[in-house]
């Protein structure tokens, strides 16, 4: 046996331990979300996207609060909304989670939500999450702070999270989602984990297609401790955890099938711009034409060499120019390709796989985003894809001294684009 002493001392020096990696942790996004916040005071001083500024594209806190009135769709047209039309009753046509994070604050609020100060808050959650990520994934501090301010200012993120437009609110709640659920799954945390998923299906359903990249992250540290298990053995043995994830998924059938008559219906089918559209939502001829769209340069503004470059705020502009993920990670994974290690096998399998799919579904949508600065569907692949970079363990440092004047131009790209169109368009 142990002395009480001794063991006394062993369970305070790992207390101490826990407290120093959470102050580092802290440090860490101190550092990050400082730097977020100052380029979001830039952006808002140029646009007057402030947080206290009204929203007038509330869609998820009127859903909020005609469900509070116990009604499922909201009793009136909104014609500046976008409005699913079913049996001459009009819905919100947006999957439903982000009106139930709505729900306590139209409760106390009514149509007057902080709207701007909950999507702050909600990206903050995500800047945290994601410097958290890479503390558990064993990044020091510097590389922590660069590979959050990465991911937030170089990708276009930015954009979705100065407002709380009914679009960019489901984005953004998605997002911090995603980076959740990752963090949690990569501390085997299996029921939070995928419940935090389905939550975020619930904002994006597409995002369901990464459920194979979370559920790898999930059993890594399983199959560590069981290297003889199969990782099918190992995912009977834990279907568990699905059971949060079930139920929510339960909630959203139930709900559509209330509104719609079909568990798997939205509305986004039974808005008039889909209905009148002869392909309809998602076809299979979109999709040539919307990959073009994801490698197209700028062009100058009516053929003239001599005016300024037209950035496309109309479904996006190629993803080299606003997205440097998507050309930073495929080194990271050839990295792991040479490295033959057998861990990483799933992974370097199931992550372009998925990418691949989800990319392959958007660009099968009659539309890519809309109006917007970049690619805005791409969002919500690039967390896990950023997990994908840290598990398959390149030397980030050196990637990150390599990358920077590359990942700079983009986000100065980012942030002007994002002035600009909101500034014409607004």
């Amino acid at each position: 046996m142990i002395p009480a002493e001794k063991e006394t001392g062993i369970r305070v020096t790992g207390e101490k331990e826990r407290k120093a990696e959470n102050r580092q942790r802290w440090l860490v996004f101190l550092t990050a979300g400082l730097c977020v916040l100052g380029a979001m005071a830039v952006l808002a001083s140029f646009t007057g996207m402030w947080p206290w500024k009204k929203n007038s594209y509330n869609t998820y806190t009127l859903q909020a609060l005609s469900w509070l009135q116990g009604r499922l769709d909201l009793g009136r047209n909104y014609t500046w909304l976008e409005l699913a039309i079913y049996e001459g009753k009009y819905y919100v046509s947006f999957p439903p989670f982000p009106s139930v994070l709505m729900l306590p604050f139209a409760a106390v609020f009514g149509e007057r939500t902080p709207d701007g100060w909950i999507a702050l808050a909600v990206a903050l959650v995500g800047v945290w999450h994601i410097c958290a990520l890479c503390r558990e994934e064993g990044r020091s501090r510097n590389t922590a702070v660069a590979g959050a301010l990465f991911l937030t200012l170089c990708n276009g993120w930015l954009w979705i999270t100065l407002n709380g437009y009914v679009w960019f609110f489901a984005q953004n709640c998605c997002f911090t989602l995603c980076c959740m659920s990752l963090y949690h799954a990569v501390r085997g945390r299996g029921c939070l984990s995928l419940g935090l998923w389905a939550c975020a299906v619930g904002c994006r359903p597409m995002t369901a297609v990464f459920l194979p990249v979370l559920l790898w992250f999930l059993l890594r540290k399983e199959r560590e401790a069981h290297p003889d298990t199969s990782w099918i053995r190992l995912l009977i043995r834990k279907a568990y955890w699905l059971a949060p994830a079930a139920v929510i998924g339960a909630g959203y059938m139930l709900l559509n099938a209330l509104r719609f008559g079909n568990p798997l219906e939205f509305g986004h089918n039974y808005l008039p711009e889909f209905v009148r559209a002869e392909q309809g939502q998602f076809d299979l001829s979109y999709l040539g034409k919307n990959l073009l769209k994801l490698i197209r340069f700028p062009v100058f503004q009516d053929g003239n060499p001599e005016s300024y470059l037209l950035w496309y705020p109309i479904d996006g502009v190629g993803v080299y120019l606003v997205n440097p993920i998507f050309l930073i990670a495929p080194v990271a994974w050839i990295h792991g390709l040479r490295q033959r290690r057998k861990e990483l096998r799933g992974l370097l399998v199931l992550l372009p796989l998925c990418t691949a799919a989800y990319v392959t579904i958007v660009c099968m949508h009659r539309t890519m985003g809309g109006w917007a600065f970049g690619n805005r569907y791409l969002l919500e692949t690039m967390p896990f894809v950023f997990a994908g970079m840290l598990a398959e363990k390149p030397e980030s440092e050196r990637m990150i001294r390599i990358c920077l004047p590359y990942a700079l131009l983009c986000m100065m790209i980012n942030l002007l684009g994002t002035v600009t169109t909101y500034n014409h368009w607004i």
